[in-house]
């Protein structure tokens, strides 16, 4: 007992320590990325700075573009007080929740399904979800991440007390706070996962744990309710919101939308493959059901069929809309990497009881190790900051940074970027926003080449308009100098 308890506290701390390598590692190297991120950490900084907490600002005014609901800007505003007004301090949050997704599966494995294996392997699965680890997920201040964190939690309790049974008021009660918590990251699509935990409740003779107890009903009615009362209040303190919402929400099923957001119904099954999200995990994931049969019957045989109900199932749906998006996967990698925990972990038990010599832990390590070195190789490599591997859209934020740590006195200069939409500007009105206030510092964004002046320090990253300024001020010399820009001062 002593023993298990210690491979447990050890298991757990190992398995952290390899999350954090993936989620903190270079977190705040990376300039802020165009296009969702830009605009959140701007609504996060002015919310920081005016105080409204529920209308989200952009240049002063309130935004019309970002009407999501504001956890996750809440829990920016929070990590920047503590971490500062940086990459690092909007982004915590999410790396925080990738974090909480390996801790979850962990604890799953360990203290619901009685197997520390499972968990481990678990958490080392979740761990390879390329798609996960990345940009508008696990590694940007978007709100994906956080709102997957939620989701998986609210399932995981749910699925637990499915399993186990309990006090019926205190776990609906906590349900519906998460349920209402994951809403409130990103709106309806942290409540997508409800249809598949409403099928996993008929099955197993679950229907009488769910069905017949009042605190569903109470509880699932407050969610309703405090799901409802959040637009009604927001619609209340900005009219026309609700508009906007309906809008955004129903056009991913009208197909109403932006052209490129029209995607066909194999999106999602494309992209784990030629995008490399779930590469090469996906080809394998179909002979997990294999593994149904040596799965020992009871909880872990029961987790893994409802697992595959609701990564099946919400799969499935998501792909049905004809608006897809990339980053709607992101409630399947916990899944995904419980179906992989449980089918690994049993296998290997069932293994090493007819290989000498070989124990369970190993095995399972070693098949783990074997089908997740691609993603990790991958993973690890895409997240090693290299200024190259910004788009070119994107280098205002790279030659910033670069000329903040060459001269951290430079702080009063014009950032002149030509857009075709304001929304464009996003990122360098991050850096205008966040220096202000650090340091006071005066530094003005333009568009218009034309709209400088002579005395002015410029900083260009479009070669075009360097050759634009060149004409207009023969004169004007180079002060500092990249591949990704150029401060010019104008003569």
């Amino acid at each position: 007992m002593q023993n298990e308890a210690t491979f447990i506290r050890i298991a757990g701390i190992l398995l952290l320590l390899f999350a954090a390598l993936f989620f903190c590692y270079n977190l705040g190297q990376f300039p802020i990325f165009q296009w969702d991120e830009a605009r959140y950490v701007n609504n996060s900084v002015e919310m920081m700075r005016n105080g409204h907490w529920l209308d989200f600002r952009m240049d002063g005014q309130i935004d019309t573009w970002n009407f999501k609901p504001p956890l996750v800007l809440w829990l920016q505003v929070l990590s920047m007080k503590i971490w500062g007004a940086t990459e690092w301090g909007v982004r915590f949050p999410t790396a925080l929740a990738g974090l909480g997704i390996v801790a979850l599966l962990f604890w799953f494995g360990t203290s619901v399904l009685k197997s520390p294996l499972t968990g481990l392997v678990s958490g080392l699965f979740f761990l390879a979800s390329d798609g996960f680890i990345g940009p508008h997920m696990g590694r940007s201040a978007d709100l994906d991440a956080v709102q997957a964190f939620f989701i998986t939690l609210y399932s995981l309790i749910f699925i637990r007390y499915l399993l186990e049974g309990g006090h019926a008021l205190r776990y609906f009660a906590v349900l519906g706070l998460l349920v209402f918590l994951s809403f409130l990251c990103k709106g309806m699509p942290g409540l997508l996962i409800l249809p598949y935990l409403f099928i996993i409740s008929l099955l197993h003779d679950n229907i009488r744990k769910v069905f017949w107890v009042r605190e569903v009903y109470i509880f699932a009615a407050a969610a309703i309710l405090l799901c409802a009362g959040y637009y009604a209040l927001r619609e209340w303190n900005h009219p026309g919101y609700w508009a906007l919402v309906k809008q955004s929400e129903f056009n991913r099923f009208s197909g109403k939308g932006v052209e490129w957001h029209i995607q066909p119904p194999l999106f999602y099954l494309e992209n784990f493959v030629v995008s490399k999200r779930y590469y090469p995990l996906i080809f394998f994931l179909p002979f997990t059901l294999a593994g149904f049969m040596w799965i020992r019957p009871g909880s872990l045989r029961r987790v893994f069929m409802y697992s595959w109900i609701i990564a099946a199932g919400y799969l499935a749906f998501i792909s049905i809309p004809p608006v897809k998006l990339e980053w709607y996967d992101a409630p399947l990698y916990p899944f995904f990497a419980l179906l992989f925990g449980i089918s690994v972990s049993e296998g290997a038990q069932k293994l090493s009881k007819k290989i000498p010599h070989v124990s369970a832990l190993w095995l399972s390590v070693a098949i783990t190790a074997a089908l997740c070195f691609l993603p990790y190789q991958h993973i690890w490599e895409k997240i090693q900051y290299a200024p190259e591997k910004m788009a070119d859209f994107e280098w205002e934020g790279v030659f910033i940074r670069q000329l903040q740590e060459a001269h951290p006195e430079r702080l009063d200069y014009t950032i002149l970027k030509q857009v075709k939409h304001p929304e464009h500007l996003d990122q360098v009105k991050f850096y205008q926003k966040t220096f202000e206030y650090h340091f006071g510092a005066p530094i003005r964004v333009e568009s218009n080449w034309r709209n400088v002046r002579a005395g002015e320090h410029v900083l260009v990253s479009q070669p075009t308009l360097s050759d634009s300024l060149r004409q207009q001020f023969p004169a004007a010399v180079v002060e500092y100098e990249t591949q990704y820009g150029k401060l010019w001062l104008l003569k």
